[in-house]
């Protein structure tokens, strides 16, 4: 898919769906979601959040429905075309702008806009190449203040197309070894062994140890054998902050 086209703008409508769109949304998270609202910012009264293969819009659910972010915006981008076209999201209007197609072929300039950029769950449906190729595009493009919240099972999650062009095969494992070895500034553990980082810029700096596991042998009590190894805190629903947290990115001159 090379062409991205924008459903919604201004949270209107501005593309009706053609008689040949099949499906149903879907798409839904395991990650702790809120662990938006724990960038070192806090919850500044005015945040612009990129939502990345946003699904079955769940990311823009949970900031409507928290008072403190009521004035912040969030837009989606998302392959499968029935997510673009879901009535209940552009009705009660959660996201600004939304756009069908790959979050790659959106400008650069867009990109670079916003406070936050969102990939969740969504990295471990991609082959490891272009896996680590999204992740070294979206660190490049984002700003030197800006903050990507990125989240994945850290196991080989067994999962398989439900509909036609859904998406929703998983290729790849991420291993616990290289999610941190990207320098988190916080985490937090959702259910079955998902985790979501919030990382800095200077994560484009470690992108190399980014080595996803096409095995899926790769198990749930493999990856959690990692955690307790690398004597990782993992409870679900708590929030762990790593010593770069209130430490600046100072960009390389």
């Amino acid at each position: 898919m090379s062409e991205i086209t924008k459903i919604v703008s201004d949270f209107e409508l501005i593309k009706h769906p053609s008689a040949e769109i099949l499906g149903m949304p879907a798409g839904m998270s395991a990650a702790n979601l809120s662990l938006v609202f724990h960038t070192p910012k806090g919850i500044p009264d005015k945040f612009s959040v990129l939502d990345i293969g946003f699904g079955a819009g769940n990311l823009g659910r949970v900031i409507s429905s928290y008072e403190p972010a009521k004035n912040w915006i969030v837009d989606g981008v998302d392959g499968f075309e029935a997510n673009c076209f879901n009535k209940d999201l552009i009705n009660k209007k959660y996201y600004r702008n939304i756009w069908h197609g790959y979050a790659q072929n959106l400008d650069p300039d867009i990109i670079s806009g916003y406070d936050v950029i969102c990939l969740l769950d969504v990295i471990e449906h991609l082959d490891s190449i272009t896996a680590k190729w999204l992740l070294h595009k979206l660190l490049n493009i984002m700003r030197n203040d800006a903050y990507l919240f990125i989240s994945t099972p850290l196991w080989f999650y067994p999962n398989n197309q439900l509909q036609a062009g859904d998406l929703e095969e998983h290729l790849i494992g991420v291993p616990a070894t290289s999610m941190f070895a990207l320098c988190p500034l916080i985490y937090s553990m959702g259910s079955e062994l998902v985790c979501g980082f919030i990382l800095d810029k200077r994560s484009l700096d470690y992108i190399e140890l980014f080595n996803p596991i096409t095995s899926k042998s790769f198990t749930k009590q493999r990856g959690e054998n990692l955690l307790r190894v690398m004597g990782l805190n993992y409870e679900p629903g708590k929030y762990y902050k790593t010593a770069l947290f209130d430490e600046p990115y100072l960009p390389t001159l």
